[in-house]
């Protein structure tokens, strides 16, 4: 009786903080040495971390020996290819991803870019494209969004972006657990499980 008390208080408890919002905060800077930054906050600041990265001097290259046989590779690549190919989930996946991406909110966005190719004409064929849509962005979305071309002939981008979007790791709890128990994700699996059972009979 106490086990089972305890097992639903866990579980109770469990659901609270998981209803708890989980805020995540970038930034980024291409102005002079490239930084950027992610900070993670939780329950209500209590909890928080961040990851910062910077542009290092580049290293030298190492030669990385792979030490499987020659075909292993080949052979990883098409059992990669059967199972995305196991009937209905590729669009299982793509309900996955539209689905967390609505339990996503965006609480603020703002970016200030210059793009510059060397080429002129590969930076006017780019911005082509790019001008269009960020002025869809700024006239549907109530965020300072603003890439802007440069031709001085050297390759480069420059500026900052920043945002802040808000996210509840029940809603994603569900999203995955709709994922884990579909009837698609389980022919992939099994699909796995026969390809490493195979490979060690072999």
């Amino acid at each position: 009786m106490w086990a089972i008390v305890v097992l639903v208080s866990l579980a109770v408890l469990i659901t609270l903080f998981l209803c708890i919002p989980l805020d995540l905060v970038f930034r980024a800077n291409a102005e002079g040495r490239p930084k950027f930054s992610v900070r993670l906050i939780w329950l209500f600041g209590l909890v928080s971390g961040e990851l910062r990265q910077t542009r290092k001097k580049p290293e030298e290259k190492r030669v990385v020996k792979y030490e499987g046989k020659p075909g292993d590779w080949i052979q990883r690549l098409r059992v990669t290819y059967e199972i995305l190919q196991t009937k209905g989930l590729l669009k299982e996946l793509r309900s996955f991803i539209i689905r967390t991406i609505r339990q996503i909110k965006v609480r603020e966005l703002a970016a200030n870019l210059k793009v510059d190719l060397e080429n002129p004409a590969d930076t006017g064929l780019l911005f082509a494209v790019i001008a269009p849509a960020n002025l869809l962005m700024n006239y549907f979305l109530p965020y300072p969004i603003k890439i802007e071309p440069s031709f001085t002939g050297e390759s480069f981008i420059t500026g900052h972006l920043h945002g802040e979007i808000r996210l509840w790791p029940i809603q994603l709890a569900v999203c995955l657990t709709v994922l884990a128990f579909s009837l698609p994700t389980w022919r992939a699996v099994k699909k796995l499980v026969f390809y490493k059972w195979k490979r060690k009979k072999w």
